[in-house]
């Protein structure tokens, strides 16, 4: 194995869960100090080592499906922060022009879905069907959570995906809570990733944590998918840290439990592997943090410089 290519993507990926956690604090202040509007953020604080490593397992070419807890897909797969931050606050430079958070680029394989639960899921299925008849060896990979698991959207497109041997990955990001409702009150197999064997797919429990152990969980049914195997269900199993939504104070959570989740932190966990192995030192852990923090306070300078979308044009990118 080429040790210096393998230090490369792994600090690669820990300069993007740091660039995720940036991207979505900086859009959290702007919230909290009415710059901008609309529904509080939801944060992925905690869990971004779920869709770092998740997406550093696909290609070019590849669809990824998002939650409204969407920004970190998209900061992981290679999206501008400048115009990812612009369409946040809702300006004209957005990704959808100031008009959705939920920020779409087909060039780049990135679907933002809306709030239903899980809208995006049935979607991706339908994309990895189309995959399948066009013969593109594409895959599609859809995020959702562990509250959506029980939605019989997801059941449906399991379903489906083992009928059809679709290439596809459902990704259950299980933080542990489904708002405020404990994820051992609402599921009570054992774990989510055991339900596959009730739709004929593999089924796989990942620590959603450790940023390395997702982008291989995920790369092994990549490679299934591509051979013609069919689907896989991954259960990513994090925590949440941070509320929500940006102005839940967590009221329903011992502080003991977040204090304990803050320790196993993804971007501390990476971070310590490398130093203990002697591939990164403090200094250069200080010059990402230092580089990544300019980039997102560039990306708000951005984004507070661009107009917003003109009200005629609430009328233009209409689809039915």
């Amino acid at each position: 194995m080429n040790t210096e290519a393998t230090t490369d993507a792994e600090l690669a990926l820990l300069r993007t869960m740091m660039r995720i956690r940036a991207l979505e604090n900086a859009w959290a202040e702007a919230y909290l100090h009415d710059e901008v509007g609309g529904l509080a953020p939801s944060l992925s604080t905690g869990q971004e080592a779920v869709a770092a490593g998740a997406c550093a397992a696909l290609e070019d070419g590849d669809f990824v499906f998002t939650t409204h807890r969407g920004q970190a897909a998209q900061v992981a797969r290679g999206l501008d922060p400048a115009r990812i931050m612009a369409e946040l606050y809702m300006r004209r430079t957005g990704y959808n022009k100031g008009k959705s958070y939920h920020v779409t680029d087909v060039g780049r394989g990135v679907i933002g879905m809306g709030g239903i639960v899980p809208a995006q899921v049935p979607v991706a299925g339908g994309v990895a069907l189309a995959h399948k008849l066009r013969g593109t060896g594409r895959v599609s990979l859809a995020f959702f959570g562990d509250g959506a698991s029980n939605e019989g959207a997801v059941h449906e497109t399991a379903n489906l995906a083992a009928m059809w041997t679709l290439p596809l990955i459902l990704l259950c990001e299980n933080n542990g809570y489904c708002i405020t409702q404990p994820v051992s009150d609402s599921v009570k197999a054992p774990t989510i990733a055991s339900r596959a064997a009730g739709y004929g797919l593999p089924g796989v429990v990942v620590d959603g944590n450790d940023v390395i152990a997702v982008r291989d969980a995920v790369a092994q049914a990549v490679a299934r998918a591509r051979a013609g195997a069919g689907a896989t269900l991954i259960e990513a199993r994090t925590l949440r840290l941070g509320g929500h939504l940006a102005h839940d104070r967590q009221g329903y959570r011992k502080p003991e439990e977040i204090a304990t989740g803050w320790e196993r932190c993804p971007i501390v966990l990476l971070r310590e592997r490398l130093i203990g192995a002697g591939r990164l030192d403090a200094r250069r852990c200080e010059e990402i943090a230092a580089d990544v923090e300019r980039e997102i306070a560039a990306a708000v300078e951005f984004a507070r410089a661009s107009p917003y979308p003109e009200p005629r044009e609430a009328f233009e990118d209409l689809w039915a």
